[in-house]
């Protein structure tokens, strides 16, 4: 599984798609944004202890019309020392059409050690 360079403690660490299957370390307080994620996809904390989900703006970005839809970034904050994923899943890729892995991604898992 491949993984990513510790971060700095200063700074929010961003996640995307493209971090899908890798690991991540953060400081204490700090704060990871998820963001780029196609609706449905919304990104999700496997230990809130640990990774505090945050409020996200509740607007949906579809640019150009016709396009994929993406989330809104989802904020999380390293609420105390430990590991937790940040999860998200997803059937559909496009209007009408369903993911086809390995070409697209199904289950998105990101996993975060704060320290």
């Amino acid at each position: 599984m491949p993984s990513s360079a510790p971060s700095t403690a200063h700074g929010a660490v961003t996640v995307t798609p493209a971090q899908n299957g890798t690991t991540i370390h953060v400081a204490l307080g700090q704060q990871v944004i998820a963001e780029m994620f196609p609706y449905p996809a919304q990104p999700k904390s496997s230990d809130p202890a640990v990774l505090q989900p945050g409020i996200s703006p509740m607007v949906i970005a579809c640019r150009p019309p016709g396009t994929a839809c993406v989330e809104p970034p989802m904020s999380f904050t390293a609420h105390e020392p430990g590991t937790a994923q940040i999860t998200a899943h997803r059937d559909m890729c496009g209007e009408a059409r369903r993911c086809v892995p390995p070409t697209d991604w199904t289950d998105f898992r990101v996993t975060i050690v704060v320290g």
